[in-house]
């Protein structure tokens, strides 16, 4: 008998293609893989010969550059996320509605595996899920907007829904629907409205805007740009038609914009007018400096979708003229080197600050970008420019969280661990100096306290960020849904930990605020602090639903005092402050309502196990407990006391002074556990004998101790 592998006739029947045809795969016969296929060709069906590939769900890559112990270069630490999908076009409100749905019913466990470094095959089984937030949410005009899952409007309806859970009502929560995102703008009245600048209002103005600005962008050289402005100011502004006057303008509208609204949004139409004019045939450092503070003056005109529009046009210019390579800008000169390495920091914390606000992907990467982020500090300078620096630095950290969490929709300990230490090297460079600017003598200036007090929010927000998913995880745990799938003691109490740092960043966030706005050195517009107290007090009001409770009240009210300051000239957070009420109503009631119930239940046991009369409402308790979502019940009430009772229930009819009033009524009692502990010189606790201790004391350190540092 012949070798098949060596005969040339069989050979190919043991060969497997790639791919067959649709028409083989149907009738189940052989095909050779061909286009067309010798089966297809055959039957005179070449024209109809087509190949399926097989369909593969969609799924999310990492981007992030987190380190490995394999080679890393820096054209593989930043990658982008991967498109996982076209959204069509829908145009009636029930199919949104139904595409909708089907996106928050998507399976998290089939988006694939993640590309990131830190996380292996084996890491995933330990991962604690990111709750799916996208969603499409209608703004003031009806338009349907996406908003990703980073973005606190995102995380607001993942509150609902917890709350929702809990308290077993959604109507209780209707406040927190239909979010405003967009603002409509009034147009000016007058068409031909005035622009003249008045030369005596410039220093205010400038000073204005410095502060509005103040560690968001750095875009100028201060002295160079004061004396144009003054030049341009005193002649007659109608004859620049440059983007550098469109500056002047915007400049000016952004400083005017609280107190002279109605004049800055005139200088603002006129900016934009010739920006848009010479878009194509002017693209220079002025055309860059104008979009950017074009979306400055959207976003603090709430009009954050219009600013994510005319930002994209500024980062494009900015790569069209290289000001993302340090090399290039270097052939400039020093001077003009380093105000474009500032631009391009700039371009980076404006990018981050409205793509997490809105959960879109950003416009700008670091990817062939060669401009240093890691300075020196601000070297004991309280008005250094270099708090744009450490935002820059910050808001690279939260790219990282959104990139390795929120993109691939999970968390392990290991990705927090690891972020944890990144912030923590932050903090150790660059928290001790903000906080002295911000809560210092008032030597510093109003543009170094802005600009600190927006990056410490910032810091805190990027806190909150990494650590919500743990914060929703013990959420459910303390409610009642067990959530945990393996993983050993110390990982939960590791995620406690991480679910309290939320907590305590939302806390800090909402103080650091506080004594700002009490000094009277906060303006009022500042979407980008709106947005990170929004999201803080969204962390403790449902943190009061947890293991904290009512303590968490005062730093709630706190928080909605600041959103009512900024909510005097700012519609978002005037109805954030309104969310933030009805859901502070909401959840403190159902605290103390369930702290009520616990005490009565403590109260019932008591009662049944030593003969105390019951609290009149504790009489209710096991009619009123039908149907609530309480936390488990507590040990001392675990078992039903009946049942303990009547195993171990006394002879009646005896008194204290019978004889037997110390006979027990079963023959012999002996609780080992209790007998070895109590037995002098049996166990030792560093290096001591238990008789050489108070029991008390022992007693907390053996089974207090643990517990009581997981909280």
């Amino acid at each position: 008998m012949s070798d098949p592998l060596t005969h040339p006739g069989k050979r190919r029947r043991l060969d497997r293609v790639t791919a067959a045809c649709d028409l083989c795969k149907r009738r189940k016969v052989k095909c050779d893989g061909e286009k067309p296929c010798a089966y297809c060709t055959r039957k005179d069906r070449a024209a109809t010969c087509t190949f399926t590939g097989p369909v593969s769900r969609p799924h999310v890559r990492s981007t992030g550059h987190t380190p490995t112990n394999s080679i890393a270069t820096d054209s593989t630490s930043h990658r982008h996320v991967r498109s996982v999908g076209h959204t069509p076009t829908i145009n009636e409100s029930d199919e949104e509605e139904n595409a909708l749905q089907r996106s928050r019913n998507h399976d998290v466990a089939g988006t694939g595996t993640s590309l990131s470094p830190l996380l292996s095959r084996n890491d995933q089984q330990g991962d604690t899920a990111v709750p799916l937030e996208g969603r499409i949410l209608r703004d003031a005009q009806g338009t349907l907007i996406f908003i990703g899952d980073c973005a606190p409007l995102s995380f607001l309806q993942t509150v609902r829904h917890l709350v929702t859970s809990e308290v077993g009502t959604e109507d209780s929560v209707q406040a927190a629907r239909d979010p405003i995102i967009e603002i409509a703008r009034l147009e000016p009245t007058d068409a031909q409205q005035d622009l003249a600048v008045d030369p005596s209002q410039l220093e205010i103005l400038v000073e204005e805007y410095l502060a509005a600005s103040s560690g968001l962008v750095d875009l100028f050289r201060r002295e160079e740009f004061w004396g144009k402005l003054k030049v341009w100011a005193i002649g007659p502004a109608s004859r620049s038609e440059d983007a550098a006057a469109a500056v002047f303008y915007l400049v000016l509208a952004i400083g005017g914009q609280e107190q002279h609204e109605e004049k800055a949004e005139a200088w603002f139409k006129r900016a934009q007018e010739i920006l848009l004019k010479h878009m194509c045939g002017s693209m220079n450092v002025s055309t860059v400096q104008g979009f950017t503070l074009v979306a400055i003056f959207m976003l603090r005109a709430s009009q954050p979708n219009g600013a994510y529009l005319y930002f994209s046009l500024a980062a494009r210019t900015a790569y069209a003229i290289g000001i993302h390579r340090t090399e290039v800008n270097a052939s400039f000169g020093e001077p003009a080197k380093t105000v474009r390495d500032r631009i391009w920091k700039s371009l980076r914390v404006i990018d981050q600050l409205i793509s997490n606000a809105l959960g879109r992907p950003p416009s700008t990467s670091d990817v062939d970008c060669t401009v240093k982020y890691s300075v020196e500090g601000i070297q004991g300078n309280p008005d250094a420019p270099n708090v744009l620096d450490a935002s820059v630095q910050i808001f690279m950290i939260i790219e990282r969280i959104v990139v390795e969490v929120y993109s691939r929709k999970r968390i392990s300990l290991r990705i927090a661990d690891y972020v944890s230490r990144q912030l923590k090297n932050w903090a150790s460079k660059w928290l001790r100096m903000l906080s002295d600017i911000t809560n210092g003598p008032n030597t510093a200036s109003r543009e170094a306290i802005v600009g600190a007090c927006s990056t410490m929010c910032s810091y805190y927000y990027g806190i909150m960020l990494l650590t919500r998913p743990f914060l929703i995880y013990e959420l459910y745990e303390y409610m009642g849904a067990s959530l945990r799938s393996g993983g050993t003691q110390a990982d939960h109490q590791e995620k406690r930990k991480y679910a309290d740092a939320a907590l305590d960043a939302a806390s800090s966030l909402v103080d650091t605020l506080l004594a700002v706005i009490n000094a009277g050195q906060l303006p009022r517009k500042m979407p980008l602090i709106v947005s990170w107290l929004f999201t803080a007090t969204l962390v403790l009001e449902v943190g009061i639903l947890g293991h904290s409770g009512p303590v968490l009240e005062g730093s709630c009210k706190d928080a909605i005092t600041c959103l009512n300051y900024f909510g005097s000239v700012d519609p978002h957070a005037r109805q954030y402050s309104q969310v933030a009420q009805s859901l502070l109503k909401i959840t403190s009631a159902h605290a103390k309502k369930r702290e009520l119930h616990l005490r009565q239940k403590r109260k019932q046991a008591s009662s049944e196990l030593f003969g105390l009369l019951p609290s009149e409402p504790s009489l209710q308790v096991r009619a009123q407990n039908n149907g609530q979502a309480f936390p488990p019940s507590d040990p001392l009430f675990g078992q039903t006391t009946n049942e303990s009772n009547n195993s171990a229930s006394a002879p009646l009819g005896w008194t204290i002074y019978d004889a037997d009033f110390f006979a027990l009524p079963w023959p012999n009692e002996n609780d080992q556990g209790l007998q070895d502990f109590l037995q002098p010189g049996t166990h030792t606790f560093d290096g001591a004998s238990v008789a050489d201790i108070p029991l008390f004391p022992v007693y907390d350190r053996q089974m207090g101790s643990d517990y009581f540092s997981q909280r």
